[in-house]
């Protein structure tokens, strides 16, 4: 079964389209017709007008998983709600969502109407999202926390929203727990504003873990790019901007 991944929010997007490059990440996940929305961006105001205008339907998704409390990664989730009807299941680290909209507090407010439709289930282990699409463990990085999304289409994808501690520790549990390498990883490592040898310690994880393909944005920033790419090569890195989608 076929898998596809959507950039839908990222710094950049697709020239020559109405398509908006702002700060932050969100991906749609696709497999056999079951949706999720992976991240939501930070602007509830570009993640509906991105979503406008790749056609996709908010209604059509069947569940919301937020990666971490990064407000790139998790503030936007309003502007998705804004555009729903009906209730949709929201996977989310435990107490993210817990206060009412325009309160004072670390998490991030939902409107009255918003918190009935988000049906919120707290990150706890592996879970299985829609077949097909499960989200890992939160790893701590140093007291910061931060879950993936591992595709099972034709191959084996891995998705991430920031990768703040680098791609090993998801690597090596996507090895574990399959039984092989992913085949791609899609979205961010944090590697703008750091300096070479983490990028080069970077590469080597990802060689040492089959060569994954690499469809990079956000924090990975252009630096970072370059620097992956002294170690991978040109066509080592890909970028993934909005309105651009992977197959696999």
């Amino acid at each position: 079964m076929e898998a596809t991944v959507t950039s839908v929010y990222d710094e950049g997007a697709i020239e020559d389209t109405p398509l908006i490059g702002a700060k932050g990440f969100s991906a749609l996940v696709d497999v056999g017709g079951r949706r999720v929305l992976f991240d939501t961006g930070l602007r509830d105001r570009y993640l509906r007008h991105n979503l406008e205008n790749l056609e996709i339907d908010p209604e059509s998704i069947e569940a919301v998983v937020v990666s971490q409390a990064h407000p790139d990664n998790c503030r936007a989730i309003n502007g998705f709600l804004d555009m729903r009807e009906g209730p949709v299941d929201v996977y989310a680290p435990e107490g993210l969502y817990d206060r009412k909209r325009g309160m004072f507090s670390s998490s991030i407010g939902l409107s009255d109407e918003n918190r009935a439709k988000a049906v919120l289930h707290p990150l706890v282990g592996w879970m299985e999202v829609v077949p097909g699409v499960t989200v890992t463990p939160a790893f701590d990085t140093g007291g910061y926390l931060e879950a993936f999304l591992v595709v099972q289409g034709r191959k084996i994808t891995i998705l991430s929203g920031r990768g703040v501690g680098g791609p090993a520790r998801v690597l090596d549990s996507v090895r574990e727990r399959y039984g092989r390498d992913a085949d791609s990883f899609v979205g961010a490592v944090l590697l703008e504003k750091k300096k070479k040898p983490l990028a080069s310690e970077y590469a080597n994880d990802f060689l040492s873990h089959g060569s994954p393909r690499l469809l990079l944005n956000h924090c990975t920033g252009r630096d970072g790019m370059v620097n992956l790419r002294t170690s991978l090569g040109l066509n080592g890195v890909e970028e993934f901007y909005v309105g651009m989608v992977y197959k696999g």
